[in-house]
């Protein structure tokens, strides 16, 4: 397996995991559309956090690509942390939306936060 190259530029590590995000929020659709056609339960009722599934993914990879760079394991933890606090206020501003609503926006703020803590975060570790 080919290892995964570092994205510097903020732009390209948001539009990735955006694209992730939309990829895995249109399978939990998918998903939770046939289980309420077969009768297994309501639409909307699956979690949008599932929707983390590939910004995860990608996270991961750029984790792994910034070995041997200063901070990288401090600034992921910091953009762990901030970004599941601003996530689960989103969805909880949203909780009047169905699971699947809510879910998606919480994983869409967390997405954004930690792409962009994890990249300031970096340039500032790497400057000091």
């Amino acid at each position: 397996m080919a290892e995964a190259k570092r994205l510097t530029r903020l732009t390209d590590l948001i539009g990735q995991c955006l694209a992730g995000l939309v990829i895995s929020l249109a399978g939990i659709l998918v998903i939770d559309g046939l289980y309420a056609l077969l009768g297994f339960g309501e639409f909307g009722k699956i979690s949008g956090w599932l929707a983390l599934v590939f910004p995860i993914l990608i996270f991961v990879q750029q984790f792994s690509a910034a070995r041997g760079e200063r901070g990288r394991v401090p600034v992921a933890i910091v953009g762990v942390l901030v970004a599941a606090g601003l996530g689960l206020s989103a969805a909880g501003i949203f909780s009047g939306l169905p699971p699947i609503g809510s879910g998606a926006i919480g994983a869409l703020v967390a997405t954004l936060t930690y792409a962009t803590v994890w990249h300031a975060g970096l340039a500032l570790a790497a400057r000091s």
